[in-house]
C-alpha cells in the first residue's frame, strides 16, 4: 500500500554522514575545529564572529539535506507517485477532434451503422374487464441503420435482434398477469424512432417516410432534417453551432446546451458526416459549460474510453487512440446513477453495398 513520505525521515536519509557522530569528521568536530585553535599556537584574532561561523555550517547543512530531499520529491518514488491532476472535459474533446481530424474522408452509397442499445421504460396493459398496472422494463435491440446518400432511394432500419423483460419479479408476476405481452420496440438514444406496435425480429422499418414524424429520417435530436442538410454541415465549430441552434427553431425547440448535445451525439451515433465535421462536433462539445471528464470508464459491451459526462446524467465514451464515439448512455438522476439507456455503436461507414431486407418488412418496400 502506498504511503505519504516522511519529510523529517527523508530529511534524516538525505543527511550526509561526515554530519553524524562517529563518522571521521562529524558535525560536532566541523564546529569545534572551526571555533578552537592547538595551545601550541599562537592565539589569531578570529576573521568572524565564532557564532556566524557555526551558524553558517549549521545552514548549509541543513541547505543540502533540504536540496536532496526536495529533489525526492520531485522525481517521486515507487512507492509514493506524484498526484495527478485530471485534464478537463475541453482538453479531451480537443484532443479527440485533433485525432479524428486526420482520418481520411470515404463516401458511397449507403452509410452502414450498427450498434447495440437499451432503454428502460414503464407500460401497462390489460384484457378486458383488468384494471392494467404499470410496470417498468427494460428492452436490448441490435440494429443497422441504412441511410441512403441520395434521397431518391429509401432508407432502412434493420432490427436483428430484441428482447424485453421485467425490471422486478413483481413487476413481471403483473406483466404474466396481463398477458405477458411484447414489452417496448427497439429504442435509445441515437436510435431512429419506430412507433407503434412492431413485429418479431428480423425486421425492416422504411425510415424515410416524412409524412410520419415518429419514423422521419435522418433526425437531429428531436427534430426532422433532409439527407442534403446532414451532408453540407460546416466543418467550422462556430458556424456548426449557429446552425445547430437554427435547426432547434425551427423545431420549436429551446437553442440551448441541452439542445446541442443531444444533437451532437444523434450525428455522432447514427449520422453520416465526414472527419473534418465530427472533429467540429467534438469541439462544439468542448464548449459547453456543463460538460465534465469522468475519467477512463468501460461501455457496456465493455470497451474502454474517455468518458465525457453532460449535465450529471447524459455521458459520451470516446476511443482515447482514434477519437471514434463508442457509445452514449443517460443515467439516472438519483443516488444509485442507475443506466437508464444506451446505444453503442459498433461499427459505422460508407458502403456501396445494399442492405440485405429479411422477409418482414414494415412501411412499405
Amino acid at each position: 500500500m502506498s504511503r505519504k513520505p516522511d519529510a523529517m525521515r527523508l530529511l534524516a536519509m538525505a543527511r550526509p554522514d561526515s554530519l553524524d557522530r562517529g563518522s571521521r569528521l562529524s558535525a560536532d568536530d566541523l564546529l569545534i575545529k572551526a571555533g578552537d585553535e592547538p595551545e601550541s599556537r599562537p592565539a589569531r584574532r578570529p576573521s568572524r564572529p565564532r557564532s556566524n561561523v557555526i551558524t553558517v555550517i549549521r545552514l548549509a547543512a541543513v541547505a543540502m539535506a533540504v536540496t536532496v530531499v526536495t529533489a525526492m520529491l520531485v522525481r517521486g518514488t515507487d512507492t509514493e507517485p506524484l498526484e495527478s491532476h485530471p485534464v478537463s472535459a475541453r482538453t479531451v474533446l480537443l484532443a479527440a477532434a485533433d485525432r479524428i481530424e486526420t482520418t481520411s474522408a470515404t463516401t458511397g452509397r449507403y452509410w452502414h451503422s450498427v450498434g447495440r442499445s437499451m432503454a428502460t421504460g414503464k407500460e401497462g396493459r390489460a384484457p378486458t374487464g383488468m384494471t392494467s398496472k404499470l410496470i417498468e422494463y427494460q428492452v436490448t435491440c441490435t440494429h443497422e441503420v441504412w441511410m441512403a446518400k441520395s434521397e431518391r432511394e429509401p432508407s432502412w432500419l434493420l432490427v436483428t435482434a430484441q428482447s424485453g423483460k421485467p425490471f422486478a419479479e413483481a413487476d413481471a408476476a403483473i406483466w404474466r398477469q396481463q398477458g405477458a405481452y411484447r414489452l417496448g420496440a427497439c429504442e435509445g438514444p441515437g436510435v431512429p424512432g419506430i412507433g407503434g406496435v412492431v413485429p418479431q425480429p428480423p425486421f425492416a422499418l422504411r425510415i424515410d417516410d416524412q409524412h410520419a414524424a415518429e419514423v422521419s429520417y435522418p433526425q437531429v435530436g428531436p427534430v426532422p432534417v433532409t439527407t442534403e442538410e446532414v451532408m453540407a454541415l460546416p466543418a467550422d465549430p462556430v458556424r456548426l453551432r449557429e446552425v445547430l441552434q437554427e435547426w432547434a427553431r425551427r423545431g420549436g425547440y429551446r437553442a440551448d446546451e441541452e439542445f446541442l448535445y443531444t444533437g451532437v451525439t444523434s450525428l455522432l451515433t447514427q449520422l453520416p458526416t465526414t472527419p473534418q465535421v465530427r472533429a467540429a462536433l467534438y469541439r462544439v462539445l468542448a464548449s459547453l459549460s456543463r460538460v465534465k471528464n469522468i475519467g477512463t470508464i468501460a461501455d457496456p459491451l465493455g470497451r474502454v474510453g474517455s468518458g465525457i459526462e453532460f449535465a450529471g446524467t447524459q455521458q459520451i465514451i470516446i476511443d482515447e487512440y482514434s477519437g471514434r464515439l463508442l457509445a452514449v448512455q443517460e443515467r439516472s438522476s438519483d443516488r444509485t446513477g442507475t443506466l437508464t439507456s444506451w446505444t453503442a455503436v459498433t461499427a459505422s461507414g460508407w458502403t456501396d453495398a445494399r442492405p440485405r431486407l429479411p422477409s418482414t418488412i414494415v412501411g412499405g418496400d
